[in-house]
């Protein structure tokens, strides 16, 4: 087939042999759409290379059974905490407010597929080593202000400051410079091959925040410039955020006049009890526990995608006892990560092979089965010195729920099997956070990245700002560096096998599952959809 991209340019050469593989049907469409979309190449042009290969062309969109209408407001439960650097965040929930206003280069929709966004373009070298990004013209920040090049590669640079805090430097480590090419061009140069940038794009930490955002103070709220389709109009700490409708905006207007958040605090029986009373109209999450009442609901719909998303039970591999591996693998070993699944959220997600690569992540590579023993767990503590067992403290927030705390509890009784007597010390969520990466051993929730290479890059490689673990280890470094410059998706997967066996081997975490996403909506609200990753765009949803 002749390949050439909609809107003219050249086209990587590794699309061809993508093409290839969608010919002989050795790759999904969404394999092809998603890594097509990598290399620059728009969702109109990958959609028409798929005519005629046993992937068949995408489908029509079917007819709507009602037009979208504008105008009215929606009332999401969602916490509402401090904020003042988008590139500082920690949590998802800010980003989901902030991101009414402040906007990303680039887009991953609910399918894991990359779109353009402030960035209307963008082409990788051949050896995926340089990157030309091309913007939108003619975008306006909210103060009238025109944005362009100087406002990404402002934020960029101050992400990769020496003394910056963000966690985008390690999702960047291998950027060498930025540069500006044009008033609407912007290119990287990076120090080895990376296939994810424009994926990377799209982190919740990535907000492209104004060029004076320091001038200003440095806080958001304080001074709410932004290049979206709301504008903020009230935000209060603990309970309430406003964001209205803006005039003016570049892109395709929003359909709702305003959205409402309101803080209800992390009880989510509390925010299915206003769902229920018609008090709320969006929920952030729901999770096992209140699936049954809300599938109830007369006013109700539940909302369910699958999710990279995950709880690492992990143990800092330079604080002891688990400086000492047979501490570590003795944990592990003692862990049977099925029946924490089982018993913990009733089986609804995908057992976790204590790599932090999901099933869902086009990469994973499937490895043998994890099987328990708890006489070589036994074993393994006593040439460590412990051969009547051991005390440790495993320290967790419940962040996302009751069911971390239920995890714990399983946990906890599996490994008093093997000797290793766990006292659980539970925080409220909001004292856990300050601390989550500074405890020996803890439970953190991780949230769906579409890439495992990504949460990989952030939590495990050696010095990264994410990681918790303190897991250092070259062999990892370098084998994940070369899966991060594959292109074929399906040599891409082989070379993860190393990288996961590396890191499940070095026993640095248990991660027992990966849960299905769920929330829910009243029923009359129209195109949203459950993101695995949380990040939640409103400019498309209506009210019916």
């Amino acid at each position: 087939m002749t390949l050439r991209n909609v809107g003219g340019g050249r086209l990587h050469p590794a699309v061809q042999d993508l093409c290839k593989q969608a010919e002989k049907g050795e790759i999904s469409r969404r394999q092809f759409l998603r890594t097509a979309a990598f290399l620059g190449v728009s969702v109109a042009s990958a959609q028409t290379f798929l005519s005629g290969t046993p992937l068949g062309g995408v489908a029509p969109a079917p007819a709507l059974a009602q037009e979208p209408k504008a105008g009215g407001s929606v009332r999401f439960a969602c916490q509402i905490q401090e904020i003042t650097d988008p590139s500082l965040f920690n949590w998802i929930e800010a980003s989901d407010l902030t991101r009414n206003s402040v906007e990303y280069l680039t887009y991953t929709d609910a399918d894991n597929i990359t779109h353009p966004y402030l960035a209307e373009s963008w082409m990788p070298s051949d050896d995926l080593k340089v990157w030309t990004f091309k913007l939108v013209p003619g975008i306006k920040w909210s103060n009238g202000d025109a944005f362009g090049a100087d406002d990404v590669v402002f934020n960029i640079n101050r992400w990769m400051d020496p003394s910056s805090k963000s966690s985008n430097r390690s999702a960047l480590e291998a950027l060498e410079k930025v540069e500006k090419v044009s008033d609407t061009e912007i290119k990287l140069t990076l120090t080895r091959p990376v296939l994810q940038i424009p994926e990377i794009f799209y982190l919740y930490t990535m907000g492209i925040v104004h060029r004076d955002f320091d001038k200003n103070g440095a806080n958001w709220p304080k001074s709410p410039i932004g290049t979206g389709p709301f504008e903020m109009t009230e935000y209060g700490v603990g309970k309430i955020a406003r964001f209205k409708k803006r005039d003016g905006y570049w892109g395709k207007p929003a359909y709702l006049d305003e959205i409402v958040y309101i803080d209800m605090g992390t009880d989510v029986a509390a925010q299915v009890a206003a769902l229920a009373s018609n008090q709320v109209d969006i929920l952030y999450r729901i999770n096992m526990t209140e699936l049954d009442l809300v599938e109830r609901l007369p006013n109700a719909k539940v909302l369910k995608e699958n999710s990279a998303k995950t709880i690492c039970i992990r143990m800092q591999s330079d604080q002891k006892p688990f400086d000492d591996v047979r501490v570590r693998q003795a944990v592990v070993l003692a862990a049977d990560n099925a029946k924490i699944l089982e018993l913990a959220y009733r089986g609804q997600g995908a057992v976790g092979e204590n790599h932090h690569v999901s099933p869902v992540h086009p990469e994973y590579f499937p490895l043998p089965p994890l099987v328990r023993d708890v006489a070589r767990s036994k074993a393994l503590l006593a040439e460590a010195g412990f051969a009547d067992g051991i005390d440790v403290e495993l320290t967790l927030g419940n962040t996302q729920g009751k069911w971390e705390q239920d995890a714990a509890q399983v946990l906890q009784q599996q490994l008093a099997e093997a000797g290793i007597r766990v006292k659980l010390n539970v925080l409220p969520a909001e004292q856990y956070w300050p601390i989550w990466d500074k405890v020996p051993f803890g439970l953190t929730f991780w949230a769906h990245r579409p890439l495992g290479v990504m949460v990989l890059d952030l939590a495990y490689r050696s010095g990264a700002v994410w990681n918790e673990s303190h897991f250092a280890s070259v062999e990892f470094d370098e084998a994940l560096n070369a899966a991060s410059g594959i292109v074929d998706p399906k040599e891409r997967s082989k070379a993860m096998e190393k990288v996961e066996k590396i890191l499940q081997d070095s026993a640095v975490m248990v991660q027992p599952f990966f849960p299905y996403q769920l929330t829910a909506v009243q029923k009359n609200v129209m195109d949203f959809r459950a993101h695995p990753s949380e990040y939640y765009r409103m400019d498309a949803v209506w009210l019916a």
